[in-house]
């Protein structure tokens, strides 16, 4: 049962105005007769109540509900509260449970079964594992766990629309992004938040972890910290360096600008595009122009003002909107892509999202032990593009192959350069 009445939103950016979100749900426990009065609060709320599931329960049932925002949210709580009084056994909030397990967790792929097996871990026996790593250090990767282990680091300093946080208030977010990545690639990958002062500091950081990691992954850091620790010597010593911008988003957005171009008959060639604040899209705009686009207008609306644009809007095949303009132009196509407040994974297939192409592009830096290139990141445009059913802009992130096409035609684009 749902309930559509008025309620406004407070969502993140991209969420649905008045559709229910399990971002915003409450589980309760309830005696079975208690399942009427929830219907009735579900009836009289404010915005969008949708009973995701009702499940039977030791006591009763067990229930859960999602609302549409925050204030539908905090509404229904109250209103539960007060309906039910002691039938409500138990309420809490999945967001919350879920983030308080950490989302997941290492598992032993060694056996501690017997004695046996535990003189397998014990110090003599690595002693004999690093005496031969110290002569054959090009083995470290046979006998260690290191090719499987990715670090995902972030600086606090783009998380979501936050403005910069302190580096464990930002563990739920890199923590969500390590389940994505894991369940893609099938790496291990550990959430790593650094306190770090400045971008010098995080390259720093960087370089003292390589060693015992396959790659770093960079996420949720402000654009200039992942260009400046690119750029820091320090950092150039990791095997495989790669961010969610360049490796993830810029590369997925090429692709659909690319698909949307050839859905209305446009060859990259041909095509007018203006990306608006080119700055936050790391390298976008270079991919853009390897991908064959020739007419590519880099608009600052900070410095331009928005009028030059709307002005400009009739002579244009596509707007790129990498800011999240207030009125964007009317008679000429926009694709909205916010680094920072990506579209929810459930409509991945409408608008970029990192995960479309870092995935296949980590699987191949790593087993190449490699820093990915501008020709592997166009070769995963490609893939993307590929893939892309007619009239998409992308494939959809479940698609079976995604990861794997990527990771091919990266490797061997790798491999010719």
């Amino acid at each position: 049962m749902s309930n559509s009445g008025g309620g406004g939103a407070d969502g993140p950016a991209g969420a649905a105005v008045g559709k229910a979100n399990p971002a915003y749900s409450v589980t309760v426990r309830v005696p079975g007769t208690a399942r009427a009065a929830i219907d009735a609060v579900i009836a009289a709320g404010p915005g969008e109540i949708t009973c995701h599931a009702d499940e039977p329960d030791p006591t009763g049932r067990r229930i859960t509900l999602d609302a549409d925002s925050g204030p539908t949210l905090t509404w229904l709580l109250q209103a539960l509260r007060h309906e039910l009084g002691a039938d409500l056994l138990q309420a809490e909030d999945p967001v919350f449970v879920v983030a308080s397990t950490g989302k997941l967790t290492q598992s032993l792929c060694a056996s501690v079964t017997t004695g046996h097996d535990l003189a397998l871990l014990d110090a003599d026996a690595d002693r004999r594992v690093i005496r031969h790593l110290a002569r054959h250090p090009t083995h470290t990767d046979l006998f260690t766990g290191r090719p499987r282990r990715v670090a995902l680091v972030t600086d606090a300093s783009a998380v979501l629309d936050f403005e910069p946080l302190t580096a464990e208030a930002a563990l739920p977010a890199v923590e969500s992004q390590a389940v994505h990545l894991h369940r893609a690639t099938g790496l291990d990958v550990i959430p790593m938040p650094i306190a770090a002062r400045d971008a010098g500091e995080l390259g720093l950081a960087i370089a003292m972890l390589a060693p015992g990691f396959a790659a770093t992954v960079l996420v949720h850091t402000r654009v200039s910290h992942v260009d400046a620790v690119r750029a820091a010597p320090a950092a150039a010593g990791s095997a495989a360096l790669l961010d969610t911008l360049n490796d993830g988003l810029a590369v997925a957005a090429t692709a659909a600008i690319v698909n949307h171009l050839r859905g209305r008959g446009v060859g990259p060639g041909a095509a007018r595009v203006a990306v608006v604040d080119p700055a936050r899209g790391g390298d976008l705009a270079g991919l853009l122009v390897a991908a064959g686009i020739r007419d590519l207008t880099l608009y600052d609306p900070l410095a331009c003002g928005i009028q030059p644009l709307h002005r400009m809007a009739g002579d244009l095949d596509l707007v790129v909107d990498l800011i999240g303009l207030a009125a964007p132009p009317t008679g000429v196509p926009v694709l909205r892509i916010r680094p920072q407040s990506p579209p929810p994974l459930a409509s991945a297939a409408f608008g970029p999202r990192p995960l479309h192409a870092l995935p296949g592009l980590l699987r191949a830096s790593v087993r190449a032990h490699r820093m990915i290139t501008a020709s592997a990141r166009l070769a995963a445009v490609r893939a993307l593009v590929a893939l892309t059913p007619v009239g998409g802009l992308l494939p959809p992130l479940d698609h079976p192959l995604l990861t794997a096409a990527v990771d091919q035609a990266a490797t061997r684009a790798l491999a010719e350069s």
